[in-house]
């Protein structure tokens, strides 16, 4: 019997590559706002899926197909990480 899972899908920029938004978000608004105690931030994309499947092992592989089928991530730039939210 199916039933209803929320996938997280994770997708950021490589680490080795620069996240000019991150940059931003760490430089202009946090510590000149008074966080001086942030080191960096770094942006990522976040989608949340309902899908239906018989366990948590065939969603993540419902939701790992999708990722590549769809080309949500780019492997060349991008990691991406999927996780089942309880």
């Amino acid at each position: 019997m199916e039933k209803e899972f929320l996938v997280e899908i994770v997708i950021e920029s490589k680490p080795v590559l620069k996240d000019p938004e991150g940059a931003v978000i760490a430089n202009d608004l946090m510590r000149r706002h008074g966080f001086e105690m942030v080191n960096g931030v770094r942006c990522a994309k976040l989608l949340r899926v309902k899908l239906n499947a018989t366990d948590e092992k065939k969603a993540l592989s419902i939701a790992e197909n999708m990722v590549k089928e769809l080309r949500l991530a780019n492997p060349v730039a991008q990691t991406y990480s999927i996780s089942i939210r309880k």
